[in-house]
This record gives C-alpha cells, structure tokens and sequence, in this order.
C-alpha cells in the first residue's frame, strides 16, 4: 500500500484531512504533519522520518513550491535510497482524493503521481469555460 502523508504550513492538514473524511470516510496510511509556529524545519523532518519507517512507496502532498514542508519532504525523498518517496506541491482537496481513491489502483507511486498530476491539472477550471461548453445546471447538478 501507497502512504500518503500531508505536510503543509500551518493547520492545513488537519483541515483538509477532515474534509476528506467527510467526502470518503476514513482513509488507512493517510497522515498529515501540521508546520505550526515555533516549530523548526528539523521538527517536521523528524515527523516525517516517523511516518515513513514503516512504508517502502510514499507519496507526500505539499502546499507551497519552495516552502519548509516542501524543501524538507523533498531532500528526505533524495535520503532514503532504499524508499520510494515522491514529492508534489500545489495541495487541494481533488488532488487528495485523487491520490487516495486511486491508490489501490498502482502498486508504484510513481504511476500513482502521474494520474494525481494529470487529475489536478484537469481539476483546476475557470467557471465561465464551462459556461461554455455547457450549461452551469447540467455541470454541477448533484455535487459530491
């Protein structure tokens, strides 16, 4: 199994795992690591390095390119030669649930990581362009 674990400034984990719980209940090896003030980017390396001990594929979600969460996921996954662990920013809750609902679908995290960005791209709409193309009614009848 793919762990997933979310490590984002601020409570951001927190809300979006909650929010995810609501859409697709529970979620097995789904984690997140709150960046909170007063912590140090050695705090959340730590954290990580608990969370993935037990995990050979790995993908971790970030909310900022650049940020703490981000340069500390991305210089573990270089670390640990013996894991498999990828690294995407731009965090939202379709990019979650893609990865989470589709995880049992690949037993690599790579291919995992290309249906999540591929997914996320896709998922990212200008509402006047569905206009377009059809009516606002018909595109968002029912929701999730």
């Amino acid at each position: 199994m793919i762990k997933i674990i979310i490590v984002a400034h601020g409570n951001f984990p927190d809300g979006i795992l909650s929010s995810l719980e609501l859409i697709a209940g529970h979620q097995e090896y789904v984690v997140g690591i709150n960046f909170i003030a007063g912590m140090s980017s050695n705090d959340v390396r730590v954290a990580l390095q608990r969370e993935v001990i037990d995990f050979k594929e790995i993908l971790v979600l970030t909310d900022l390119l650049g940020g703490t969460p981000f340069n500390v996921s991305s210089a573990l996954s270089v670390e640990y030669t013996d894991k498999k662990i990828k690294v995407l920013s731009g965090l939202n809750l379709s990019m979650l649930m893609e990865a989470v609902l589709s995880r049992t679908m690949f037993e690599h995290v790579d291919d995992l990581v290309d249906k999540v960005v591929t997914s996320s791209h896709e998922g990212i709409v200008d509402f006047s362009t569905c206009l377009a193309t059809q009516t606002a009614e018909a595109t968002f009848e029912g929701g999730i």
